[in-house]
């Protein structure tokens, strides 16, 4: 499943992001990194929601790029049933998905904070505007993985990161997982 994203709302991004960094006195870390990370996320949750929109899936989307981080909750929400299930995107790129055919998830955020975990995390690879989904895993299935997981430092982040193979999501899973949510 692939979504593209316009140019002109990628240029958008970047300056939202550029102002984000500057407005928080970002320190320590490469702010041009940091800058292309959350354009990255942008741009994912962009073409998730594009996705949600086509499929006519009722849902709430956080959206926050700017602003501080003590109001960051979950990237989406949808209802099932009536119930509310929060949805998390990971995105990698797709050299480094071709090569090590893994997604990395936050080793803090395992380790201190369950519970800021979504319900599901999707994943799926961005380049140049071209967002490709690749499917769905259960916070559960996620836990398991990450438990059984390595701890890698990314030097490029600053930071540590734990892999779950890109075998363990589904692309059945999340077209079953949005045909069984609540319709607009």
């Amino acid at each position: 499943m692939q979504i593209e994203i316009p140019q002109q709302d990628i240029e958008y991004f970047k300056k939202k992001s550029a102002e984000k960094i500057q407005a928080e006195n970002w320190e320590g870390r490469n702010k041009e990194v940091k800058i292309n990370n959350f354009v990255n996320c942008w741009v994912t949750e962009e073409a998730f929601k594009k996705i949600l929109i086509n499929k006519k899936v009722f849902f709430r989307n956080r959206g926050l790029y700017i602003g501080d981080s003590q109001g960051a909750g979950n990237d989406f929400i949808l209802k099932k049933d009536n119930q509310e299930v929060s949805i998390g995107i990971r995105s990698t790129t797709e050299r480094a998905l071709e090569r090590f055919r893994e997604i990395a998830y936050p080793d803090d955020r395992f380790r201190k904070e369950h519970e800021h975990i979504a319900d599901h995390i999707v994943a799926c690879t961005h380049e140049n505007g071209v967002v490709k989904f690749y499917g769905v895993i259960s916070k559960q299935i996620l836990m398991e993985s990450l438990e059984k997981s390595r701890r890698i430092y990314s030097k490029q982040n600053q930071e540590y990161f734990r892999v779950v193979s890109i075998e363990k999501f589904s692309l059945e899973g999340m077209d079953e997982l949005l045909e069984n949510c609540d319709k607009v």
